[in-house]
């Protein structure tokens, strides 16, 4: 095991503030399902039974809050790993070690990954209640957790190289949520913008006739094509006429994937001592 890893989980799964995290986000997970279905629970007392319909909107309101509580959690995780070492003067310690720079970085971000993958595990049981009213299955389950892991590391891995990049940790926390804000809010602001400012009054087809390829970025609407594969409702036709959303996720993972690799890559870089020793013995 990684001894970063090994360590940070040593540290953080010790503390109360894991379980305060864990009860804090049950309880507000518990109550966004019990909020949602009360109108389902009222219509069946009154004789009109219980509609598919009602439960597939609470499934899709809470799988959409649990990314939120995501894009929230990574970087919030990760944008201290480095520069709260290098604060609190305990960087090069680490890196005096025989661990590579790599391992430092990955090593950092596995820990907070792990700290949403434990989230992830005990909210199972909170959304197994959707169970008992049929139409989702645990496969479907287990594929948006995956969507989730891997949008996890994503965020996270900004985190990192912020945290890499910027001495204060005040910086590299504004700086990765403004990324993250970016990319899942940003991408929807720029295509309604060009949509009401450049195709509508020039008279050319926008988003509706063809899907922005600027959204295959945006996690909330990746999103939307993980629940449109299994459920079939035609979320993303219905919004931005996309038909099948096989290429949308795929195009997305590996962007993800392949975006994490290159930023932990420039962090690690970012950080090796030796970087600039190199550079002045040429």
């Amino acid at each position: 095991m990684n001894p970063i890893l090994k360590k940070e989980l040593k540290i953080k799964m010790r503390s109360w503030k894991v379980v305060a995290v864990m009860m804090i986000y049950l309880l507000a997970l518990g109550g966004l399902i019990l909020l949602m279905s009360s109108n389902i629970f009222m219509g069946y007392g009154s004789g009109y039974g219980i509609r598919p319909e009602e439960i597939s909107t609470i499934f899709i309101f809470i799988v959409m809050a649990q990314l939120g509580l995501i894009l929230l959690i990574a970087p919030a995780t990760t944008a201290n790993s480095i520069s709260g070492e290098r604060e609190r003067g305990t960087l090069d310690l680490l890196i005096c070690t025989r661990m590579s720079s790599l391992s430092l970085v990955v090593g950092k971000l596995l820990a907070s990954i792990a700290e949403v993958v434990l989230l992830l595990i005990v909210s199972i049981p909170v959304l197994s209640i959707i169970f008992l009213f049929g139409g989702i299955s645990l496969s479907n389950i287990l594929l948006i957790f995956i969507f989730y892991v891997i949008t996890a590391i994503l965020f996270g891995s900004i985190g990192i190289f912020m945290s890499s990049f910027f001495k204060k940790t005040t910086t590299s926390t504004i700086m990765s949520y403004f990324v993250t804000a970016l990319l899942a809010g940003g991408t929807v602001f720029i295509v309604l913008a060009m949509e009401v400012f450049y195709f509508r009054p020039n008279g050319v087809s926008g988003f509706l006739n063809s899907f922005p390829k600027i959204l295959y970025l945006n996690p909330f609407v990746v999103l939307l094509g993980v629940l449109d594969s299994f459920m079939g409702q035609g979320m993303l036709t219905d919004i931005f006429g996309l038909k099948g959303s096989t290429k949308l996720i795929v195009i997305n993972m590996l962007f993800s994937i392949i975006t994490s690799m290159i930023l932990l890559y420039l962090s690690s870089i970012k950080i090796n001592p030796m970087k600039g020793l190199k550079s002045k013995n040429k």
